[in-house]
């Protein structure tokens, strides 16, 4: 699989650190600003996820330089405001918030690579949804990941109420921050097709967040019993899946059958 950073990720810090550097350069109140770095992230995940997963626009030539002009424009207000004005608090956040997008906008170009699947693949099987794919999805592991972000969620929850009520910028920073390092409800798909595993990852269990392959020559082998089946790759974890979950297990074993030997 590709060891690149989710699409969904650059797309998240490429609006966040826009929204932030233009409420800042146009001295809206720091809450303001605050929330809308916040709400321009989680909507510039959805947005990246989207791209890479639904269509092919980030893999054409000329795209980087659509996404890259208003980057460009911004850099330029920012520099602009900092000779017209000097280098204050607020101008000092919207450097960083500048450079923030720069970041973003560089990840965002780079998350459709020549050769990714697409939809137009042909599905010869699928696997499980998972919520690890490198552990067995037993029900007392799915029932500790679902605490696990329903915690998340209460948290990040609880600092965008204060923020919205107490007009805290520090929540509303502490919040967004909570939510990036612990994105919940992480699951994946993985379809098997003529060239070798296409997974999808999706967040908040339904928003597309990344898309990676990994060919046939990749994968060494599989095991299946029927408890259990395990996919062994070169790179990264063996796939493992609880048996009893696999809805057409025959077809499954009879495509890897045909790509990869058994263990």
């Amino acid at each position: 699989m590709q060891g690149r950073p989710p699409a969904a990720l650059g797309g998240g810090a490429y609006v966040a650190g826009a929204a932030a550097a233009v409420t800042l350069l146009a001295a809206v109140p720091l809450d303001a600003a605050a929330a809308a770095a916040v709400g321009g992230f989680c909507l510039g995940i959805v947005a990246g996820g989207l791209l890479v997963t639904r269509t092919r626009l980030l893999g054409r030539e000329g795209t980087a330089g659509v996404l890259g002009f208003p980057v460009g424009l911004l850099v330029a207000w920012v520099t602009w405001t900092g000779i017209q004005s000097g280098a204050g608090g607020r101008y000092q956040f919207a450097i960083g918030s500048a450079f923030l997008a720069i970041v973003g906008w560089a990840v965002l170009i780079r998350g459709d690579q020549p050769g990714e699947p697409t939809d137009s693949d042909e599905t010869l099987a699928v696997l499980p949804r998972t919520t690890d794919s490198g552990r067995v999805a037993d029900g007392r592991w799915r029932w500790l990941k679902l605490l696990a972000d329903v915690g998340v969620l209460a948290v990040t929850g609880y600092a965008f109420y204060r923020g919205a009520v107490q007009s805290d910028p520090s929540s509303w920073l502490f919040g967004g921050l909570f939510l990036a390092v612990f994105l919940p409800g992480t699951r994946s798909v993985v379809r098997l097709t003529a060239d070798g595993l296409a997974t999808t990852r999706y967040v908040c269990w339904v928003v597309p967040f990344d898309r990676s392959r990994t060919p046939w020559v990749e994968i060494y082998g599989y095991e299946a019993t029927d408890e259990r089946l395990r996919i062994a790759t070169e790179f990264g974890r063996d796939l493992v899946y609880d048996g009893g979950r696999i809805d057409d297990r025959d077809r499954v074993v009879g495509v890897l059958d045909d790509h990869v030997p058994r263990l």
